[in-house]
């Protein structure tokens, strides 16, 4: 069976936490594709591999800045641009991927085009601009209802720490 690997941009965050993505990317860089074994490597910071057997690699990968995360906003499915800081985040994450030497198979990505435009410089920097790319609602960033367009330091001093944290983290609880 051929190995498949797929890249997805997303605006989630990865392993729980947010974390700059030349953190996960250096990950990759520095170990690249495992032989298949039936143990779990260690890939560094925690980070384990959940299954070697697998004839996939996953690579997740956020989106670079935009204007909304700059400015500390809620900012959900508001199709908001990068900024220069995203696209140069965007331009070292492919540059990284690129010298890693993963090729992808194909990229999926949100329907926002702050997703999609990372996809796209990524893909240029690695010369892999002709892999599919599929796009989804389905992928977008979590709405945020009433809190989308607030700045998220303002939310926290009129309703406390644990209820924006609530907000932001469950998906049993509703926005607006």
């Amino acid at each position: 069976m051929q190995k498949m690997t797929s890249i997805m941009i997303t605006a989630k965050r990865i392993v729980g936490r947010q974390r700059p993505m030349t953190q996960f990317i250096t990950t990759i860089a520095q170990h690249g594709r495992r032989q298949s074994s039936t143990a779990s490597p260690k890939l560094g910071d925690g980070i384990h591999s959940l299954n070697c057997n697998t004839p996939y690699t996953l690579v997740f990968l956020r989106h670079g800045q935009s204007t909304w995360n700059r400015d500390n906003r809620f900012i959900g499915w508001t199709d908001t641009p990068l900024t220069e800081d995203g696209v140069l985040e965007a331009r070292v994450a492919g540059q990284m991927l690129e010298k890693s030497g993963i090729m992808f198979d194909e990229v999926h990505t949100s329907l926002l085009r702050r997703s999609i435009r990372t996809a796209n410089l990524v893909l240029m920097e690695m010369g892999q601009e002709y892999i599919p790319v599929h796009k989804s609602w389905r992928l977008n960033e979590r709405n945020y209802g009433a809190l989308v367009g607030k700045n998220k330091k303002d939310m926290v001093l009129k309703y406390g720490p644990e209820k924006v944290r609530s907000w932001r983290r469950s998906f049993a609880v509703r926005t607006g």
